[in-house]
């Protein structure tokens, strides 16, 4: 039991030295920092979300809505990894079924300004406005509500 708390251990410290790394910029860095993450502790969700919005990050979408589902695998109700495969399929150009998914993500989410906002992108690229706007707004009232919780 020691080592496999040592390995998840060493996967969160990665994990937020990825983050970091990410922050200040330096992308590369934070691939790496994210696989060695992963290698630690295979079954780490939170890993491979966040490697998917670097992979987006670099323009790697297809790579990215693998690591996306492989968060799902381990935990189907991610919903930021939901919401990573949404802005993915927007840069594919598949709308509907960016559409599909982040109505799930939706359903999964106590919070959900950010998946509000990319299904409002959604809705704009459709030419449908009048969904788009109200998605934006209840983004904007979800994050106030959110923020008001903190």
């Amino acid at each position: 039991m020691p080592i496999v708390y040592a390995q998840q251990e060493k996967a969160v410290s990665l994990y937020n030295e990825s983050v970091k790394l990410f922050e200040d910029g330096n992308i590369d860095r934070a691939i790496e920092a994210i696989k060695e993450a992963i290698n630690a502790d295979p079954n780490y969700p939170e890993a491979y979300d966040h490697l998917g919005y670097i992979l987006l990050k670099k323009g790697r979408v297809d790579e990215a809505i693998n690591a996306f589902n492989s968060a799902l695998k381990i935990n189907p109700r991610m919903r930021t990894s939901k919401t990573g495969i949404g802005l993915a399929l927007i840069k594919k150009g598949d709308l509907k079924g960016a559409e599909s998914i982040l109505k799930e993500a939706l359903i999964l989410n106590p919070y959900p300004s950010m998946t509000h906002y990319v299904l409002g992108l959604v809705y704009e690229k459709l030419g449908d406005y009048e969904k788009a706007i109200m998605h934006y707004k209840e983004g904007i009232k979800t994050y106030k509500v959110r923020i008001g919780k903190e």
